[in-house]
């Protein structure tokens, strides 16, 4: 296998790894962290070390291979390069929205005592953090169909 094709293959193995990561977040652990706040912010409270000690190398494994792969590509196919140019600006986002709002929020929700009392404020604020945390699973979706698409043509 040829480098420019390795780095592609490591780039898409990588974002599927975030995908299946993050879907299983998603749909399993989040309702939890979200069912009687605020003592149920004490689930994130302690996974929080081992959520930062996966996805912060996840990610800059991730970013070191996509681009990687975007440059090693950069002068072959113009069907292959675009689709990695998609899979970067959908990943962008998602760590654009991530890092102005749903990170901080979450941060937010976690300085709460656990024996807080549980507000009609507090409750929307978390429906909302839940329903809209879905478009960061969509763009991490369709960032790796971009690199599988990518891969397919390299």
């Amino acid at each position: 296998m040829e480098l420019h094709t390795l780095s592609l293959l490591i780039a898409t193995i990588l974002m599927w790894v975030a995908v299946l990561v993050g879907t299983f977040q998603r749909v399993i652990e989040m309702p939890k962290w979200f069912k009687n706040p605020p003592s149920s912010f004490e689930l994130i409270r302690a996974q929080s070390g081992k959520a930062k000690a996966f996805w912060i190398p996840l990610s800059v494994l991730f970013m070191t291979s996509v681009f990687t792969a975007l440059v090693l590509n950069w002068n072959g196919s113009k069907d292959v390069r675009i689709h990695i140019i998609g899979a970067i600006a959908c990943y962008a986002l998602t760590g654009i929205l991530s890092g102005l709002y749903f990170v901080k929020e979450v941060i937010a929700f976690t300085k709460i005592p656990a024996n807080a009392p549980q507000t009609p404020e507090l409750l929307k604020r978390t429906r909302f953090w839940l329903r809209w945390t879905t478009i960061r699973d969509v763009l991490q979706w369709a960032a790796a169909s971009f690199l599988t698409i990518a891969f397919n043509h390299a």
